[in-house]
């Protein structure tokens, strides 16, 4: 027994060691879970403040340049040149070199209408690398400051093959028409500041999903989605990257926070900056949201393991002061042993008893069984008599009124009713096996009010039945055993009304059954439980008036038929017993 408990106690603790285990796993992945979706968000919004951040640092770094070339515009010089002057396009070109070094910008070019270069700050260099004499009437800066507004452009430099961003002002005569383009190119690395203080990967595309502008180099000139021809052809019309590749950059999107570039997960940030249809995205490593949320998942796990070691220890304690109980116990198991095996040989003895009593009972249930039966042929075959007399006292009374031939004819059923009866005694066993056959119920009802109509008048009852006779109400049964349920019903509705009353009988079809209807105007059931009428030898008459079989038999008769029969309040005042059994197909 010691070796057993020893057994199942190592069991236990096994038992409790999984689950201890497995619901340390579980809280450790739930806060894991929480944290790191809390973390995610707080370094969302934290790419949030820097993108707005880099975007007012660019925007800084594209307009700072616009008021000088407004201001060039309307310089003299600028205008002189356009107008023909060609003595001061030395002085313009320093001084547009002086405007460039003083400025910070790379270069400051000045063209004709017909987009050809007049003035350069970078004339002195070779002619290759110089501005001077050039048409750049291609470009959508030069086209837009054309038609009078202020272009802006990204594009790699056709002349010096290095990338820039092309601002332009319109030169305007007295008139005001257009008689030039003042245009001026801030170098990309000029751009590039915002990503001074960056610690996360970042670049930015142009309308066309083109990236022009990226703290990682590789990444330069990919485009985000492949070109269609109509773009490419565009983009090759205006020289815009100087016939590089553009191909399509390696990266897909998870979800709309998350993506994933050359094989690695990123979380994703895009920011529209408005500039030209610009948008900066930034990408920041989730691996400092892992790290925090796996600290916290730690923390967690050791605090419960802390409180679960604590709830060990205590159980621990409690489980080793049941040992004792346990030991104690088994000693008296032992003493109640002892006592059990004499207990035991005392119950041998007593069964031997028990057997000889059940026996004994057994006989005296048979005994009892042949009293209800004696009863039940007693009460079946009160009613074929109580008819039979009925007829001989009819014909004693007017001898003369009565027909003999009907007369006989009716005896002969009553007869033959009696002689089925003792066939059809099989109520509270298993059902009739004899073959039901198609009934009307009208005639049923008919012949039971026939049958019962002595008592009617005894009773002095007034019977109300008005048949449809242009209906058929058919069902599957036995007339008899179905005649035998009305005569009960009606027989214990002349006795709740007996001395002057009224009973109600109905027949009518509802759903696919017929229901038949038997309702008085007595006192009802007063605190009677209407289901306690139907149980076996349960009667409110005299023992001489009645043996509580009536319900009971009537019940089994209905079941038989697939039906049911119930006890309700009457809408008369008094009780209505309705019997519904299937229509026949």
């Amino acid at each position: 027994m010691l070796n057993s408990e020893g057994v199942a106690i190592k069991l236990q603790k096994w038992r409790w060691l999984a689950l201890l285990s497995g619901l340390v796993v579980i809280v450790a992945s739930v806060s894991y879970f929480v944290s790191y979706q809390t973390f995610i968000q707080a370094e969302q919004q934290r790419t949030q403040d820097r993108a707005s951040h880099f975007r007012s640092l660019l925007e800084g770094v594209l307009n700072q340049h616009k008021p000088l070339l407004s201001v060039l515009t309307e310089d003299p010089g600028v205008i002189g040149v356009l107008s023909g002057a060609t003595g001061k396009k030395n002085q313009l070109n320093q001084r547009l070199a002086r405007y460039t070094t003083t400025s910070g910008l790379e270069s400051i070019y000045l063209m004709d209408p017909t987009g050809v270069t007049r003035a350069a700050s970078n004339y002195q260099h070779s002619r290759n690398l110089s501005f001077m004499g050039k048409n750049y009437g291609f470009r959508p800066y030069f086209k837009a400051a054309l038609a009078g507004d202020d272009g802006s452009y990204f594009a790699v430099g056709a002349t010096t093959g290095l990338p820039g961003h092309f601002i332009s002002s319109p030169v305007l005569s007295k008139k005001g028409t257009v008689i030039g383009v003042l245009a001026a190119k801030i170098d990309a690395a000029a751009l590039s500041v915002i990503w001074q203080s960056s610690e996360d990967l970042g670049f930015i595309t142009n309308g066309s999903g083109v990236i022009i502008l990226s703290n990682n180099t590789p990444w330069l000139y990919q485009t985000m989605e492949p070109l269609t021809a109509a773009q490419l052809k565009l983009i090759r019309a205006q020289k815009q990257f100087a016939g590089k590749a553009l191909p399509h950059f390696e990266w897909q999107a998870v979800d709309t926070s998350n993506v994933t570039v050359e094989g690695k997960e990123y979380l994703y940030t895009p920011h529209d900056i408005g500039s030209a249809g610009w948008v900066l995205h930034l990408l920041s490593d989730p691996a400092r949201a892992k790290k925090n949320a796996a600290f916290v998942a730690l923390v967690v796990s050791a605090l419960v393991l802390l409180l679960l070691s604590w709830g060990l220890a205590v159980r621990s304690r409690t489980i080793k002061q049941s040992l004792l109980k346990s030991e104690q116990n088994r000693r008296q198991l032992v003493q109640v042993n002892d006592n059990l095996e004499a207990e035991i040989n005392e119950r041998h003895r007593t069964e031997k008893r028990l057997s000889l009593a059940q026996k004994k009972l057994l006989q005296a249930s048979r005994m009892a069984a042949l009293g209800q039966l004696s009863a039940a042929v007693i009460h079946e075959l009160g009613q074929p008599l109580a008819a039979f007399k009925n007829y001989l006292a009819a014909a004693e009374i007017d001898p003369d009124g009565e027909d003999m031939g009907q007369l006989l004819r009716n005896l002969d059923a009553v007869a033959m009713r009696m002689q089925s009866t003792t066939s059809q005694l099989r109520f509270f066993s298993r059902p009739d096996e004899t073959k039901f056959v198609p009934v009307d119920l009208n005639l049923v009802v008919n012949n039971a009010i026939k049958l019962s109509q002595a008592q009617c008048r005894d009773a002095m009852v007034d019977l109300h039945w008005n048949p449809d006779s242009q209906v058929v109400a058919h069902v599957m049964g036995q007339s008899l055993r179905l005649e035998q349920v009305v005569v009960n019903l009606l027989i214990n509705a002349f006795a709740a009304v007996s001395g002057g009353g009224q009973v109600w009988v109905s027949l009518g079809l509802e759903q696919n059954s017929w229901l038949l209807k038997v309702a008085d105007d007595g006192p009802g059931f007063g605190d009677q439980d209407p289901e306690e009428l139907f149980e076996a030898f349960y009667t409110t008459k005299a023992s001489a008036n009645g043996l509580g079989l009536g319900l009971a038999i009537s019940a089994a008769i209905v079941n038989e038929h697939q039906g049911q029969i119930w006890a309700q309040k009457s809408i008369h005042g008094g009780a209505e017993f309705v019997v519904t059994i299937p229509r026949a197909t």
